[in-house]
C-alpha cells in the first residue's frame, strides 16, 4: 500500500480564492502589466492543473518543462504558456509547434533548430539574455546577432525579450539595478521584454516591463529580505495540517528525540504530532520553529522524524489525541518554518505539495 498521500495523516487545505487575489494584487503592484503565472513544479505544490483552471483570466502561464506545458493543454488550458528551460531536440520543438507553446530560447542549438524547422508556423519565441545569473541564457555581446538571424526565419511568429534577476529579493543589493542597465543597453526596446520576478513585481518598480512574472508571491509568500518591515496583503494559499498522536508527560532532565537533542528543562507535556519528512516537512531545524494547536502557537521540540514532531503543549489546556494541528498556514507562515529550517519557502511547499493529500476550497 502506498504511504503517501491519502493513508496519511497529514494533509494540505489549498485556497483557490487566496492565489486569484495574490495574482490581482501582483498585477496591480506591477501597475497592470501583463502577467505570467509561473505554475512549474505542479505550481510549487498546489496543483499546476487546479491552479491554471482557477486564474482563467491570467495573461499567460510559465512551466519549467515542455511535458508540463502539454499536460495544462490536455486539461484544457488554452492561454498562452511559456516553457522556461526551452526545448531539447527536434521533437520538443515539434511539440512547441503543435500545440503553440513560447518556447524560452538561450543556446545556439536553439538556433540551429529552428533554422532547420521546415515551418513554425507562427511560433513565439522569448530570447533570454544572460545579465548576471549564469545559468542560462546568450550572453551580451550575442543578442543583437541572436535577435537578427530570428527576424530572418520567415515562418517564426513573435519575438519576446527575457532575463533573469539574480539578487532581487536582497532590497540591499545594487545587482538588480545593474542587470535592468545592461539590459537598456542593449537597445532593443521595441520589443517586448519580460523581467521581472516575484521579488522584482515587489522591489524593483524599474523593471516592470511589458510582461511580468509571479511565482512563489502569487502562492502567498513574500521573498524580499525585509518582508517584516513591509505589509503587502499577500495570502497564504496553502495551510499544511495533521493531528496530535499522543500526549505524555515528561520530568525535568528527560530526553526526547533521536540524539538526545533536547533535555526538558522542567516538568513538561510533549505532543506526538502526526508529520514528519516523509510528508515533505523538513528535517533540518536549527531554530525553534512552531505549530498552531487550539489557536496558540507551540515549540517544536527535539528532532523532527520520519513520521513525527514533538512540541511542547504544557501552557495547554484539553489537548487530546486526534485535535488538529496547523504546521504551517496564515500562523505560522511558510517562510517561518523556512527561516527556522535555514531554506526558502519555495522549497517547503514544492516538498509538502508533492507528497500530502490536497483539499481545495474556493474552487471558483
Amino acid at each position: 500500500m502506498n504511504s503517501h498521500g491519502s493513508n496519511r495523516h497529514s494533509y494540505v487545505i489549498i485556497d483557490l480564492a487566496a492565489i486569484r487575489h495574490n495574482y490581482h494584487l501582483l498585477k496591480q503592484i506591477s501597475g497592470g502589466k501583463r502577467l505570467i503565472a509561473v505554475i512549474k513544479a505542479d505550481a510549487y505544490g498546489h496543483g499546476a492543473v487546479e491552479v491554471a483552471k482557477a486564474l482563467s483570466d491570467a495573461d499567460a502561464f510559465a512551466v519549467a518543462a515542455v511535458g508540463e506545458a502539454v499536460a495544462l493543454r490536455e486539461a484544457g488550458i488554452m492561454q498562452k504558456i511559456l516553457v522556461l528551460g526551452g526545448f531539447i531536440g527536434k521533437e520538443e520543438l515539434s511539440t512547441c509547434i503543435q500545440h503553440q507553446f513560447d518556447p524560452v530560447i538561450h543556446q545556439q542549438t536553439h538556433l540551429d533548430l529552428l533554422h532547420r524547422a521546415d515551418d513554425l508556423k507562427g511560433l513565439q519565441v522569448w530570447v533570454k539574455v544572460d545579465t548576471g545569473m549564469g545559468r542560462l541564457g546568450y550572453a551580451l555581446e550575442i543578442v543583437t546577432e541572436v535577435v537578427t538571424q530570428l527576424e530572418g526565419m520567415s515562418t517564426l511568429g513573435a519575438i519576446h525579450m527575457m532575463s533573469h534577476l539574480a539578487n532581487a529579493d536582497n532590497v540591499e543589493s545594487d545587482f538588480s539595478n545593474r542587470q535592468i542597465a545592461a539590459i537598456q543597453a542593449l537597445r532593443l526596446d521595441s520589443y517586448e521584454w519580460g523581467v521581472a520576478n516575484s521579488a522584482g513585481v515587489l522591489g524593483w518598480p524599474a523593471s516592470h516591463d511589458t510582461w511580468v512574472r509571479a511565482g512563489i508571491a502569487m502562492y502567498g509568500a513574500n521573498p524580499m529580505s525585509n518582508r517584516k518591515e513591509t505589509n503587502v496583503d499577500l495570502k497564504p494559499a496553502m495551510q499544511m495540517k495533521s493531528r496530535i498522536l499522543a500526549v505524555n508527560p515528561h520530568k525535568q532532565g528527560d530526553v526526547i528525540g533521536y540524539a538526545n537533542l533536547y533535555t526538558c528543562p522542567k516538568d513538561m507535556d510533549i505532543a506526538a504530532i502526526a508529520t514528519g519528512y516523509a510528508d515533505g516537512y523538513p528535517r533540518h531545524k536549527v531554530e525553534t520553529a512552531q505549530v498552531s494547536i487550539h489557536g496558540q502557537l507551540c515549540d517544536i521540540v527535539g528532532r523532527v522524524s520520519m513520521d513525527m514532531i514533538t512540541v511542547d503543549v504544557s501552557g495547554l489546556k484539553d489537548i487530546q489525541p486526534g485535535d488538529d494541528v496547523t504546521l504551517f498556514g496564515t500562523s505560522p507562515e511558510v517562510n517561518h518554518v523556512a527561516d527556522c529550517a535555514q531554506t526558502i519557502a519555495y522549497e517547503v511547499l514544492c516538498n509538502v505539495g508533492a507528497h500530502v493529500r490536497r483539499e481545495y476550497i474556493n474552487i471558483t
